[in-house]
């Protein structure tokens, strides 16, 4: 965890949290970075949730090449201190210790999670993932924000995305570009043998009913899958604007309420740049957090076990 990330708690590998001085009940934003992004480029994302959501918990989970290519066991040991955080945030609102009246209902969590690229949705998907494994229910948010992501995953675009995530001198690169050789050989080697691609494995979970759902409903909806904003650019080498494209289409037909957010002349994760940009990317943010759709809300005391129903004051 990068020093320059103030006021983070190092709570596992590659995993911090930040509180506010006054954290809101059941709020949390989720970040999945992108594979070896840096701290001052993390900041800028940290410091616009920490204006839209003041009140909210910021749970950072940073992507690094070692934990992609490692075993889902491996990587599910690793998301433990992740996991424990969202947990105790749906905990906040099950009622327990909380005076609960007609005019006070229990909250609904208020979680938004935000992936960038293939790595920052791979770390989400096995989050997702292990969460249903405990909880034996699909993670209620408020909605996914997907940056330049999810890609359909080839050879070369991984190993594209992995050698950028090193440190830029030559010696490093060149030893760097032979290590992810290997790597991606094992990985599709092990593909060959019948198992399921990770991008296709990253592009089904973030859609499937099994391990998300929407934290609040519409009456007569309650099929709705919740709130997902694609924000891409047609100019991005490493992942092509049309496999994300397709992933939100998808999203449509599955009942989610998406929002595609096109960029031109951007490149890879790099939408929030520039005074149009930046406003760009926040307003969409903004408006999804602060979204207020829907006449009821579903309360955390039933994860897992069928929502019960609080009316909205």
């Amino acid at each position: 965890m990068s020093r320059t990330l103030a006021n983070f708690i190092n709570t596992g590998p590659r995993t911090s949290v930040y509180t506010p001085s006054e954290p809101a009940i059941g709020e949390l934003v989720i970040i999945c970075t992108w594979l070896g992004a840096a701290a001052k480029h993390i900041n800028k994302y940290v410091a616009m949730y920490q204006r839209i959501a003041p009140g909210a918990r910021i749970l950072l989970i940073e992507s690094a090449v070692p934990i992609l290519v490692s075993s889902y066991a491996r990587q599910h040991k690793h998301i433990q201190a992740a996991v424990r955080t969202v947990m105790d945030t749906v905990a906040e609102c099950d009622g327990n210790g909380l005076v609960t009246t007609e005019k006070k209902p229990v909250p609904s969590p208020k979680i938004l999670l935000h992936a960038f690229s293939n790595g920052g949705t791979n770390t989400a998907t096995q989050l997702l993932i292990v969460l249903r494994q405990k909880s034996k229910g699909p993670l209620p948010l408020l909605g996914i924000v997907f940056d330049s992501s999810p890609a359909k995953g080839t050879y070369w675009k991984s190993h594209s995305a992995m050698v950028l995530s090193l440190p830029p001198n030559f010696a490093t690169q060149l030893v760097g570009t032979i290590v992810v050789h290997f790597l991606l050989c094992m990985l599709y080697t092990w593909i060959a043998c019948g198992n399921e691609n990770p991008a296709s494995l990253q592009r089904r979970t973030m859609l499937d009913k099994e391990t998300v759902t929407a934290s609040s409903a519409t009456v007569g909806d309650e099929d709705g899958m919740g709130n997902a904003r694609y924000i891409y650019s047609r100019s991005d080498r490493m992942c092509q604007w049309g496999d994300v494209h397709d992933h939100a289409e998808e999203a449509r037909r599955r009942g989610w309420n998406v929002e595609e957010v096109v960029y031109e002349g951007t490149a890879h994760c790099a939408h929030y740049s520039g005074v149009d940009g930046r406003q760009r990317y926040e307003d969409v943010v903004e408006r999804l957090w602060s979204d207020e759709s829907g006449v009821e809300v579903e309360a955390a005391s039933k994860w897992g076990g069928g929502p019960s129903r609080l009316s909205k004051l």
